[in-house]
């Protein structure tokens, strides 16, 4: 751990501690390729050793399942011995959590082993592709968009997701999309959830009721500070979850809970400042060719880019049938949000792309590392996005894998995101998935008996 870090950790827990004098426990959180948080909950007096010293877990929780399982022919974990892995903990991710029975800290973690990190971590994927920007004396500035799903506190007699009722009118909620009404009959969860983020110094923005039933968006303002700004995507959804649960709700990412309302969306918005902040994609009549360029990138590597946009087999139903506003067409273009990649109308020069077309069940690190290496390789061979489109577009693509197999195909295949995001990472990457939809697909289901006994 470098010296600076373990004194500003420092500083953190003695300011944590001398303003909350009651705390007795904390968690330790990283993040795996699932997107979930795994770790510990330590006693309070462990807090300033590992800000020292950092701490051992075993390697290998990175790349468990989604239900935390290993699996079959990953070699981490089972064929390795189950090393461990050092842990440092992350400067500024020491906050509050108040959901639980009683006030806890929460402090994020990352690799270091042999002063190298976990090439397999989420985390330092997306920080390897940041380095590739400094290298070029850039940083990219970024926003998430998440919308989520609320719904009722129990499942109906088929285990199937209820809709969640109005705290106020008791009535089954409906999709009203930009409701103020909505937002004030769920003012509790919703005020409670503000309230969470800003104890974990996370900066909001616009609260939205979405095209859902129980569907809402909380926005987050731009970071310079990528790695935060995904830090803290994870953290809003750790949140979401567990004030939920105290509302008596369940609370869901779920790329396509519903198959016939709205599907979650994860948009990221990213514009790129050089070594004078000055944004690259900005020009003195208006946006500049590299903005281009990178939307170019972005649709050379979209297809291969798709496993990580949608990286579970629900993920699929989300640009299939019913209502979406989810593009998956190989498309660009001006303040048109049928798009895949999107312009927004620039303020004060303000140039950025919007990617709409991930699912708020992708993993924040690798979405953003997958969106950013795509825009760097189109950005370094000057590569043209062809003309925008100007009208709606309502059809899939059909060039595009839409089903894990063959986007994780494609992904395999493909030396652009390679040669950025690591080949032995991208390999690893696309035998979890598929390792992952092999045992989700190695089930019988009820309708099997219904159609084929």
């Amino acid at each position: 751990m470098k010296a600076e870090d373990s004194k500003q950790l420092i500083r953190e827990i003695n300011e944590l501690l001398k303003a909350n004098p009651e705390l007795r426990q904390f968690e330790v959180l990283a993040t795996d390729i699932c997107g979930h948080f795994f770790g510990k909950r330590y006693p309070i007096d462990k807090l300033m050793v590992f800000a020292q010293e950092g701490l051992a877990m075993p390697a290998a929780m990175f790349v468990l399942n989604t239900l935390g399982e290993p699996l079959d022919g990953l070699y981490y974990g089972i064929d390795d011995g189950d090393p461990d892995a050092h842990f440092y903990l992350v400067p500024g991710s020491l906050c509050l959590n108040t959901w639980g029975s009683r006030p806890r800290a929460q402090v994020m973690a990352t690799t270091c082993a042999d002063a190298e990190p976990t090439f397999y971590e989420p985390r330092q994927v997306l920080q390897k592709v940041i380095e590739e920007y400094a290298t070029r004396k850039w940083r990219p500035m970024v926003a998430f968009e998440l919308e989520f799903y609320l719904f009722d506190g129990e499942r109906d007699a088929d285990g199937l997701l209820k809709i969640v009722r109005n705290p106020k009118t008791g009535r089954e909620d409906t999709a009203t999309v930009l409701s103020s009404a909505r937002i004030g009959d769920f003012e509790e969860v919703i005020d409670d959830i503000i309230h969470a983020c800003q104890l974990q110094d996370i900066d909001t923005g616009a609260i939205s009721s979405e095209l859902g039933p129980g569907q809402f968006e909380i926005n987050f303002n731009h970071h310079a500070d990528v790695l935060r700004a995904a830090d803290e995507t994870c953290m809003f959804k750790r949140i979401v979850i567990e004030i939920a649960k105290k509302h008596g709700m369940g609370a869901s990412f779920i790329a396509k809970p519903l198959l016939e309302s709205a599907g979650n969306g994860l948009h990221m918005h990213i514009s790129v400042i050089d070594d004078e902040g000055n944004n690259i994609f900005a020009g003195a009549g208006g946006a500049q060719p590299s903005l281009h360029h990178a939307i170019g990138g972005l649709l050379a590597t979209m297809p291969a880019a798709m496993s990580f946009w949608a990286p579970n087999i629900n993920s699929y139903r989300r640009y299939r049938g019913g209502l979406s506003c989810a593009p998956v067409s190989l498309t660009w273009g001006n303040e048109n949000r049928t798009v895949a990649f999107r312009i927004p109308l620039a303020k004060q020069r303000a140039w950025r792309v919007e990617n709409r077309v991930p699912g708020a069940d992708a993993n924040p690190y690798l979405a953003m590392a997958v969106t950013l290496a795509g825009m760097l390789h189109g950005i370094e061979n000057k590569l043209d996005p062809g003309a925008p489109t100007e009208q709606a577009v309502n059809g899939r693509d059909e060039s595009l894998p839409l089903d894990m197999r063959t986007a994780l195909a494609s992904t395999l295949d493909s030396e652009a995101l390679a040669a950025i995001m690591g080949r032995d990472f991208i390999e690893l990457y696309c035998k979890h998935r598929g390792e992952e939809a092999a045992a989700f697909e190695n089930h019988i289901n009820a309708r099997e008996y219904d159609w084929y006994l």
